[in-house]
């Protein structure tokens, strides 16, 4: 019987025949929402994308976990790394290895696994904000927030929706993140595990992504312990009843207590699973990487801006188009103006305001919580902001304003609908459908007018690495030491070269050594045995470091790069 009952419910909402106007108009803003990470994916499969750089490191400590080599550190960090090695951390945890291990499992351990596997997280965080905007406000809230997700989706562009490079991963996550915090205050506990998983990976994404994390998972506490104090004397106490009786019948919780306990659990079991790596780390390794940030924090170093400098980045609030909110881009630190930060401050001033609740139309309170949502995450970006260092000063470590922003102005948009009486979260059909088709166009066109990679790197980093795998041939099992002489070779080529050298059977070892233990020595450099291949590689752009390479290598390659002058080089010294 419940087979039958379930069926007609199963059929009709998987069979496009049975939908009705509302799901229609969901599936459209799903379209919508998939389009970015789709074509951006699409696009880098058509252009042959290998990783190189720190996204062949992500993909090689992917390969690991499906190898047996279960990482239980994240990617290194620069903290320290180059100022004190005494201080050296790595990110919070490995989170996104092991996220990206199934797609690389299931395509044979090839590239294409590792950039479907970024796209699938940005796919399904995109997804899954549709499916809490419509919980939240209905058919308009769908609107709102798909628009502000779109926005979010052209703003850190199609790079970020598919390379595995730890910030990238993050991103859309992060505007999960806020609208399952909105979830939480008003009660929908079915948000707290895939709130648990969206703020793990931001916290363990980057260092510079902990403040905003903090900040969040500090708002969902503050949200958990005022209801649950209300609750002590009813959910509780028929929890704690479970195993007496009352007038000779068992006395069960309610349905509503048992879903949230079993929300809960889900929650708590998560946290444990994607942190427990990082947990193990502290009692593996000596130092651990808790230590190691505590001594770095303590130290000293950094010479961070301080608050009223951080301020001035608030600049990326700003809708301007100089200076103010804009792609991701390399400036994203450097081009803001006093204009956009005071019109950045005037935001925060705003949402101050808002929070507070003053002059909320009466039966609409809970249009002020995507402001508080938007007010706490833009206080943990000013809290990065001011930690940033006066030289260098990474773009990466701020892109999280980016969706944060694009939520801060969806968030202003649905409390300035709270004055408008017809504005309802249920649309009619007639309004529904036309705008759910303005959801897609605008994901087409944030798709398409986004700025696109550097295909011509990839091409270049693609030559080297193949060519020199093609000379050394099948592995065996045998191992091959790869040493970068010039910033290029050794940070962008010669991870690279470890990827491919990977897939084709051998053991690369590239990495320059760490000053302490961690789960990747199986990659450094010196941990290559006696007698094995060596591969060189060189840039014209700095030919003083080829007095590097040992006198018996040949040359196997060079190869003209694109994108920038000069060539690279690889020189093979033959093992025994």
């Amino acid at each position: 019987m419940r087979t039958r009952t379930l069926a007609p419910a199963l059929v009709r909402r998987l069979d496009p025949r049975g939908w009705d106007a509302t799901d229609r108009f969901v599936a459209l803003a799903v379209v919508a929402v998939l389009l970015g990470p789709v074509i951006a994916v699409l696009r880098a499969l058509g252009n042959d994308w290998a990783p190189h750089g720190d996204d062949a490191t992500v993909a090689l400590r992917t390969a690991d976990v499906l190898d047996g080599r279960f990482p239980i550190t994240g990617m290194r960090s620069t903290s320290g790394d180059g100022v004190d090695e005494g201080l050296a951390t790595h990110h919070l945890g490995p989170l996104q290895f092991y996220l990206l291990a199934l797609p690389l499992a299931l395509t044979g351990g090839a590239s294409a696994g590792i950039a479907v596997g970024g796209a699938l997280i940005a796919a399904i965080a995109s997804v899954l904000t549709v499916v809490w905007a419509r919980r939240l406000g209905g058919g308009l809230g769908v609107v709102v927030f798909t628009g502000g997700l779109i926005l979010a989706q052209w703003a850190i562009g199609p790079e970020a929706m598919f390379r595995p490079l730890n910030p990238y991963a993050p991103l859309l996550p992060t505007y999960l993140s806020l609208l399952l915090l909105w979830a939480l205050a008003r009660g929908d506990h079915r948000a707290l595990p895939p709130f648990v998983i969206a703020v793990s990976l931001i916290a363990q994404g980057n260092l510079a992504f902990v403040p905003l994390a903090v900040a969040l998972a500090l708002g969902a506490v503050a949200l958990a312990v005022e209801p649950a104090l209300r609750r002590r004397r009813s959910d509780h106490a028929l929890v704690r009843l479970r195993s007496r009786t009352h007038r000779g019948r068992r006395v069960r919780p309610s349905p509503g207590v048992r879903a949230r306990i079993r929300s809960g659990r889900w929650a708590l079991g998560l946290g444990i699973l994607v942190w427990l790596p990082s947990i193990l780390e502290i009692f593996i390794h000596r130092p651990n990487n808790p230590t190691q940030l505590f001594r770095w924090a303590t130290s000293g170093t950094g010479d961070p801006i301080g608050l009223a400098a951080g301020l001035r980045h608030l600049s990326l609030l700003a809708p301007l188009p100089h200076g103010g909110f804009r792609p991701y881009s390399g400036e994203l630190l450097t081009q803001g103006t006093s204009v956009g930060t005071a019109v950045g401050v005037a935001v925060l001033v705003l949402l101050a305001v808002i929070s507070s609740g003053w002059r909320v139309p009466q039966g609409r309170a809970s249009s002020v919580w995507p402001a508080r949502v938007a007010l706490l995450a833009n206080l943990g970006m000013v809290a990065t902001a001011s930690r940033l260092p006066e030289f260098p000063a990474a773009p990466y470590w701020v892109i999280t304003w980016l969706p944060v922003v694009a939520f801060t102005w969806a968030a202003l948009a649905w409390r300035g609908l709270a004055y408008l009486e017809n504005a309802t979260p249920h649309l009619a059909p007639r309004i529904a459908l036309p705008l759910a088709g303005g959801l897609v166009v605008a994901g087409l066109g944030a798709a398409v007018l986004s700025s696109q990679p550097r295909w011509a790197e990839t091409r270049a980093m693609n030559t080297v690495a193949r060519e020199s795998v093609a000379d050394l041939g099948p592995g065996e099992g045998r191992h091959v030491k790869i040493v970068g002489l010039g910033f290029v070779p050794t940070l962008g080529a010669a991870p690279g070269v470890a990827w491919e050298a990977q897939r084709a059977g051998w053991n690369p070892h590239y990495l320059r050594a760490w000053p302490f233990t961690e789960d990747a020595e199986h990659l450094w450099g010196r941990s290559a045995p006696e007698g094995s291949d060596v591969l060189f590689i060189t840039d014209s752009a700095e030919p003083d470091l080829m007095q590097g390479m040992s006198a018996s290598a040949y040359e196997v390659t060079t190869v003209e790069m694109e994108y920038r002058e000069g060539t690279l080089g690889v020189y093979r010294d033959p093992g025994e």
